[in-house]
């Protein structure tokens, strides 16, 4: 005859992960979607302009990061 399972103490019991205990609790609300203003071609030009100025002083600041620009090669 096979033996009865023990109760696992309190510490290794699995617990029902928080998730699933609030969809249960919450009736199902359809949330709005904020719609994304379309972007006009100045907002398109724009955006990529900033882009290339934030990369080119984003590697100048590396740049003078590594090698003060004070300083420079003699030989």
């Amino acid at each position: 005859m096979a033996r009865k399972r023990q109760k696992a103490s309190a510490g290794k019991r699995r617990k029902k992960p928080r998730t699933a205990i609030r969809k249960t609790a919450r009736p199902r609300v359809k949330k709005r979607r904020h719609r994304r203003r379309a972007q006009t071609l100045g907002d398109k030009v724009s955006g990529a302009y900033r882009t290339v100025v934030d990369t080119v002083k984003g590697t100048d600041r590396l740049r003078n990061k590594l090698e003060p620009p004070a300083t420079s090669e003699t030989e």
